[in-house]
């Protein structure tokens, strides 16, 4: 083969290898020695595929077997050069924290005197029992809920008396409730006489309404 025609396939295998390089992942990169920039690799590539092509192909294609070998050794190049650095791992997402457990609701009841309690004593009527069953009901199915039991009185009568009957009205209310299954631990029971009136004392209505037993959520 003529020099004019080596130097032809060399320069072409140049060519080759360059263009070979210019592909999006294999920029030059500060980052990356230079044996490992894309145009060393190219041109690397392809004079080793041309060599081996013009060493391997006989006299009559030596030319044809030299540019298919730069072809061959451009695409080697570019191979070679292709950047292998691992894809970043994702960082998985953080689990949403758990929604917090609903509280269990449980309505405030409240007994009247007039209906739920023996005039002038702390003796439920069956009225009251029945009402206090469905309040022991919804205890036992929310067991975390506790509850707070408070008797109330007019203003008829001593403080004194008033006291004492409002303490035994709340704690009879608490002991029929622990027989229907309520843990003794989740009631409180208190007496406030006559204290805390929700109405006038001037009236019998209003009285009526200051007789009571109220049952609500610690």
């Amino acid at each position: 083969m003529k020099k004019s025609t080596t130097g032809l396939l060399l320069g072409s295998a140049l060519v080759v290898g360059l263009a070979g390089c210019a592909t999006p992942n294999t920029t030059p990169s500060s980052d990356r020695p230079w044996y490992q920039q894309p145009v060393t690799c190219g041109i690397a590539g392809s004079l080793i595929g041309g060599s081996i092509g013009y060493a391997t192909s006989g006299s009559s294609d030596e030319e044809e077997g030299a540019a298919t070998g730069a072809v061959a050794g451009a695409a080697l190049g570019a191979l070679l050069c292709a950047d292998r650095t691992p894809e970043p791992v994702a960082e998985p997402e953080p689990m949403p924290e758990p929604e917090p457990e609903p509280v269990p609701e449980f309505e405030p009841v409240t007994l009247s005197s007039e209906v739920n309690f023996a005039f002038d004593s702390d003796a439920l009527t069956p009225a009251a029992e029945s009402t206090l069953d469905e309040v022991a009901r919804r205890l036992r199915e929310h067991t975390d809920v506790r509850i707070r039991i408070e008797g109330h009185t007019d203003s008829v009568g001593s403080a004194q008396y008033n006291q004492g009957l409002s303490e035994r009205r709340a704690n009879s209310v608490r002991s029929y409730l622990e027989s229907q299954g309520v843990a003794g631990e989740r009631m409180i029971a208190v007496g406030y006489g006559e204290e805390r009136p929700v109405a006038t004392n001037e009236t019998d209505e209003g009285r009526a309404l200051n007789r009571r037993v109220e049952i609500d959520r610690q």
